[in-house]
């Protein structure tokens, strides 16, 4: 009773409430970011142009002047090659154009479409964007094709010239002609792929292949060839090399050189282009002689070995010779192997002989004599099963070999 509740009423609702807020006229006082500028762009074209534009940190002037005189320092390649995907449509030039004939204010475009539209005004635009993509990459594109073309011609000239491989492949068709002799006559080749093939032919025990005995006739009686593999040069890196690719990329350069003195005849007051047309045409020329060397050198080892160049690509024929040399260093591996086992096998025979024959002298028991003698007689015939050098292929020949 001792409360005055009109007077608090009053104070609070005052202090708290405030007057009623209109909340539709508020909504409209809150203002709108970028709601006054265009966009012409599509919307996520334009988004991506920003994020572009972003990462240069330039202004639209700046990129614009940088590419009318190919300035690569102030606009980095990377950059250039990202900017390319934003050449103008022949829609957004038109759309842009309009919004310019009817004189409505620029300043009311977004930042992206005032930048496409200074972009696109560049004469040239897409020459000088290209011309600017092939300087920024010239000197990286010479220094990942140049290596590739030497692995071509190194590999090439080496496997043709090397008499050591030539030897090694007369005696695998001496031998597959000897196979074969009883079936019909004398061949004078067979395919490379047939290489492969040596793997298959196993002996008759399966304990070894053909190419184990081939690899044991060079090392005793061709001792001088055995390192055949010494003489093939850059084999595995032309094998990963794709040719074709790598003239593809040449001839690009060569493009991209001519654009770019026909650019450089329109303005020839530009020291850029002028100093790396003079610096970089006698690179891309020894390049192209390269080029032309690697052609001639494969197509001319291709040939030597029966093959078709056209058919026969390097990631098909020097793929051949890395199988076979890394084959043939594993056949020479496990025949030493093999070597030392039988070393062993024969000093244990011996040893067991040996003691045969100090205990003959003791004169040992009948069983025990016997027994040493099963083990030596085992160990012999171990030997003699070792040393056993008939090959069969699947149909107990090399027909499937020489062809």
């Amino acid at each position: 009773q001792d409360l005055n509740v009109d007077e608090f009423e009053e104070i609070f609702k005052t202090k708290a409430q405030g007057p009623a807020i209109d909340l539709s006229s508020s909504k409209q006082k809150i203002p709108q970011k970028g709601s006054n500028k265009v966009t012409l762009l599509d919307a996520n074209r334009a988004k991506n142009l920003a994020i572009t534009l972003r990462k240069a940190g330039k202004t639209a002037e700046e990129i614009c002047k940088a590419i009318h005189v190919f300035d690569l320092k102030t606009l980095p390649v990377d950059f250039v090659e990202c900017l390319m995907r934003f050449l103008p449509t022949e829609n957004e030039v038109k759309v842009l154009r309009l919004y310019e004939r009817e004189r409505k204010p620029l300043e009311n475009l977004s930042d992206e479409d005032r930048f496409m539209l200074q972009f696109s005004k560049i004469e040239r635009l897409m020459q000088k964007m290209t011309i600017m993509a092939f300087i920024g990459n010239f000197a990286e594109s010479i220094q990942m094709l140049t290596p590739q073309l030497h692995a071509i011609i190194a590999a090439s000239v080496s496997i043709k010239s090397s008499q050591k491989l030539k030897k090694i492949l007369e005696i695998i068709l001496a031998l597959g002609n000897y196979m074969n002799s009883s079936k019909r006559g004398a061949v004078y080749g067979f395919k490379l792929q047939s290489l492969d093939l040596l793997l298959e032919t196993k002996s008759t025990d399966r304990k070894q292949t053909l190419l184990h005995y081939i690899s044991n006739v060079v090392k005793e009686k061709y001792q001088h060839v055995s390192l055949f593999y010494n003489e093939l040069h850059y084999v595995e890196k032309a094998a990963a090399v794709s040719l074709e690719n790598v003239l593809l990329d040449v001839k690009e350069l060569q493009r991209g050189l001519e654009l770019t003195k026909r650019e450089y005849s329109m303005h020839d007051h530009n020291t850029l282009l002028k100093d790396f047309i003079h610096g970089n045409e006698a690179k891309l020329k020894k390049l192209q002689d390269d080029a032309k060397i690697a052609q001639d050198a494969f197509d001319d080892a291709v040939k030597y070995f029966g093959e078709n160049p056209k058919t026969t690509p390097p990631s098909v024929f020097f793929p051949v010779f890395v199988r076979f040399v890394k084959a043939y260093k594993q056949a020479e591996e496990e025949n030493e192997l093999r070597k030392k086992q039988e070393q062993a096998l024969m000093e244990k025979l011996m040893e067991q002989e040996a003691l045969m024959e100090q205990q003959d002298q003791k004169s040992p028991s009948h069983k025990t004599k016997r027994q040493q003698q099963e083990l030596i007689a085992e160990l012999r015939r171990r030997q003699v099963k070792d040393n056993r050098h008939v090959y069969e292929g699947k149909d107990g020949a090399i027909e499937d070999i020489i062809t």
